[in-house]
């Protein structure tokens, strides 16, 4: 009699156990997509950086100005936020460009990034005066 009282007793525990393992399972698959998600903000934002560095770039070799192109390129490409720098002398300059943006998916939790931010730089690798280092 006492042995078929505990079988009742623990009556619904496999259920409890399955339910708490499935709580578990949601909660680690959606942490899980959530940063894969912001990972992959983090690389879209590196290379919309690359991409608009590299167009002010092009459009000051060609006179034009480099930073008005970056920020359209960035801008046309879904870019939210665009800085845009340009670090010039007589003959050479740099371009730098720092691109946000919006972190996927998005969360309202206090401490979640909103936006990701990456900063790029294009330019010229050596001045024409400079001399070719022997190979």
């Amino acid at each position: 009699m006492t042995a078929r009282m505990d079988a009742r007793h623990e009556r619904g525990s496999g259920t409890v156990l399955v339910a708490a393992m499935g709580v578990v399972l949601v909660a680690v698959t959606w942490m899980m997509l959530c940063l894969v998600g912001w990972t992959t903000s983090a690389h879209r934002a590196a290379d919309l950086a690359d991409l608009a560095a590299l167009a002010g770039a092009r459009a000051q070799t060609g006179g034009g100005d480099g930073c008005a192109v970056a920020r359209a390129t960035a801008t046309a490409n879904g870019a939210i936020s665009v800085e845009c720098s340009l670090d010039a002398t007589a003959v050479d300059f740099v371009v730098q460009v720092r691109v946000a943006v919006e972190a996927r998916p998005r969360l309202t939790v206090a401490g979640a990034p909103s936006s990701v931010a990456r900063t790029a730089r294009a330019g010229p690798t050596q001045t024409q005066s400079e001399p070719q280092p022997p190979r």
